[in-house]
């Protein structure tokens, strides 16, 4: 009997990926629930892995730039909605998005995938450019922020700087700040009824924002061709499997919603995989936002992010 061929996924600890570990036609998936900052950091430097899931927008300036070593498939692991990831002072008087021009923003990744999504959002519903703001970022970045970005690198903690009262606001997905009892908070969201605005950007747009999917190293698809195909069967299934318990939260934007809302508004999935029309939109409107904010030099095609024969690839 052939014995099967280990393939190791890194990637986030989600509710939806807890059945994908295990055999699949002549495959033995272990999904390895990991520190993304960590894998990223490690895919970054070209260290070798097999399957992890990364950065689209990174993914996409890797590509650009013909240093890429991995290529993507449509299975599409972290979205968000970033109208509420600006964060202010609970005492600040900036209330509204547009206040933000002139202002001291900060952010520990500028090229990250929610920062992207969230300048592209800024100047087409608020009619803020990236350029009008002064953006302080970590010292170490992914890739050197563009000139006209106004980027300053700086060594202390952004999220801090915003606390202490030396930047005016601070954009991230996730603050500490958030984390502790609500009484402690220093920080507020900038944009007050953030979920009200987001749901009605979906109901106009049509898209929740996709900010990761899985990558396949060059060499591990060049041994297993297949890989993909069956990558994303495994992950659908899981995650079929995730909806139908209902439990967690990695599969809800909102917090102030239940399941059968959420089930209502996305059509009974908040995470469709594939390249249908809606993802296309998704991922055409991120490229479109990386070139206008010249990340990337030129547009890439989206058949070119992703194997060929996955256009014909389904739930």
């Amino acid at each position: 009997m052939t014995p099967l061929k280990k393939i190791n996924i890194l990637g986030g600890d989600y509710e939806f990926t807890l059945n994908i570990s295990g055999p699949m036609d002549n495959y033995d998936l272990d999904y390895v629930p990991s520190d993304l900052p960590d894998i990223y950091k490690k895919i970054l430097n070209q260290e070798s892995f097999q399957v992890s899931e990364f950065s689209l927008s990174n993914y996409c300036m890797m590509r650009e730039r013909d240093i890429c070593q991995m290529t993507a498939i449509p299975v599409f692991v972290n979205r968000g909605f970033r109208h509420g990831i600006i964060w202010v002072r609970k005492d600040s008087n900036l209330n509204s998005a547009t206040d933000l021009e002139n202002c001291k923003v900060g952010i520990k990744e500028y090229s990250q995938t929610a920062a992207v999504w969230l300048r592209g959002i800024l100047l087409e519903e608020y009619d803020l450019h990236w350029s009008s703001i002064n953006w302080y970022a970590n010292k170490k970045q992914r890739f050197v922020p563009p000139t006209q970005a106004n980027v300053k690198l700086i060594s202390k903690d952004p999220e801090e700087l915003v606390i202490n009262g030396e930047l005016d606001a601070y954009v991230a997905p996730r603050p500490f700040d958030s984390k502790k009892s609500p009484k402690d908070r220093v920080l507020r969201p900038l944009i007050n009824n953030y979920m009200e605005i987001e749901r009605k950007y979906f109901e106009t747009s049509a898209i929740y924002p996709i900010n990761h999917c899985v990558m396949i190293h060059r060499d591990t698809y060049s041994a297993y061709p297949d890989l993909g195909k069956i990558l994303f069967s495994a992950y659908s299934q899981s995650k079929k499997r995730a909806l139908k318990r209902r439990l967690g939260s990695t599969l809800l934007p909102w917090a102030d919603r239940k399941w059968v809302d959420i089930l209502d508004i996305f059509g009974g999935d908040p995470y469709p995989f594939g390249l249908n029309d809606i993802n296309r939109k998704n991922v055409n409107k991120l490229v479109e936002y990386l070139y206008e904010q010249k990340l990337i030099k030129n547009r890439i095609k989206i058949d070119d992010l992703f194997p060929e024969d996955s256009i014909n690839w389904s739930e």
